[in-house]
């Protein structure tokens, strides 16, 4: 699964567009930080980053949740498949994390939909099966991209859980600093002594009329590579192209593709402005399906933005379903 996988990444344009994933073997060498963690990079909320030698050095904590996101999109002769990465997480994971599938466990089933959001019972009973209650803290990560952990990091903020951290550099940072790695399936946990109140708030995701309703001034972000941006790419979601009045921002762009670390805050910050979109202008970020639109917005939020960013949560499968919405190419 894993060798097809990595084969297909390399011409991804929804999330896995550097490079693959980092085999999840165990690691056995000394631990060394040195190689693996990048010095005096700070972001306004850096708060929202977790990093490998805090992580390792607080397994024993019953508070610490550590949750497994990835999946992985997939070609195929309809368009693409989505698999989630529960094979990989049984080859090689961080001790105590537990794995969690976007798509079965933390999204509405649709016909013609992916990822869409839950109420907020479904995702509760979800993240109380994982052990997630008022004292929790969680770390989430991902392999390749980080746009998996950040999405489920945006649906906790959704759903009024505030004390998250996506682990910078994810699954490959872990490896490469030689750190133990467990296999097999996630050990059970217990459900949290003290339970969560999961309440949705508005302000993290939006639907297609608000993005048909958008203020001027208002930026639209497509988050996809640019071959997809201009309607050139292999996958299409539903229809290819973008919806008018786009800028491209690939998620992609946001991370060294050799670490997998976000840029520094500067970096960050250039890259939007580049795309034309100001600090202080409010952000509605999309792409196929609402993964990599989720990675903007938190690398947005990172680096301390303080105007309003949404992820589009149907994203093109909603938008080109309606064949009245335009959509443009070139």
């Amino acid at each position: 699964m894993r060798a097809m996988a990595s084969l297909f990444l390399r011409s991804l344009t929804f999330l896995e567009q550097a490079s693959p994933p980092a085999g999840r073997q165990p690691c056995k060498r000394l631990i060394d930080f040195s190689k693996n963690v990048r010095i005096a990079v700070t972001y306004q909320n850096s708060n929202y980053l977790a990093s490998v030698e805090d992580i390792s050095t607080h397994l024993d904590d019953p508070n610490l949740v550590i949750l497994d996101c990835t999946s992985t999109v997939i070609p195929a002769d309809a368009g693409f498949t989505v698999a989630d990465g529960r094979e990989a997480f049984e080859e090689g994971h961080i001790p105590g994390a537990q794995f969690v599938d976007l798509q079965s466990d933390l999204s509405t089933p649709s016909d013609h939909l992916l990822f869409t959001l839950p109420s907020a019972d479904h995702f509760g009973d979800a993240l109380n099966r994982l052990g997630v209650g008022e004292n929790s803290r969680v770390i989430l990560y991902s392999t390749g991209q980080p746009g998996w952990a950040a999405r489920v990091w945006l649906m906790l903020r959704a759903f009024g859980f505030d004390n998250a951290a996506v682990l910078n550099g994810g699954w490959k940072a872990w490896t490469n600093a030689g750190l133990t790695v467990e296999t097999g399936a996630a050990k059970t946990r217990p459900v949290a002594s003290k339970p969560f109140g999961w309440t949705y708030r508005p302000g993290f995701f939006v639907s297609s009329e608000e993005v048909t309703a958008r203020a001027d001034g208002e930026a639209l972000v497509n988050a996809l590579g640019p071959d997809s941006f201009r309607g050139e790419a292999s996958i299409a979601y539903g229809r290819p192209g973008r919806i008018p009045g786009s800028v491209n921002i690939p998620t992609f762009s946001l991370v060294d593709p050799e670490t997998g670390f976000y840029l520094s805050q500067d970096r960050i910050e250039t890259i939007f402005a580049d795309a034309g979109v100001r600090p202080d202008a409010p952000l509605i970020a999309y792409c196929g399906a609402g993964v990599a639109a989720s990675n903007i917005v938190f690398a947005r939020s990172l680096s301390g933005a303080q105007a309003r960013s949404v992820v589009y949560d149907g994203s093109l499968l909603d938008w080109s379903s309606d064949p009245e919405r335009p959509l443009i190419s070139g």
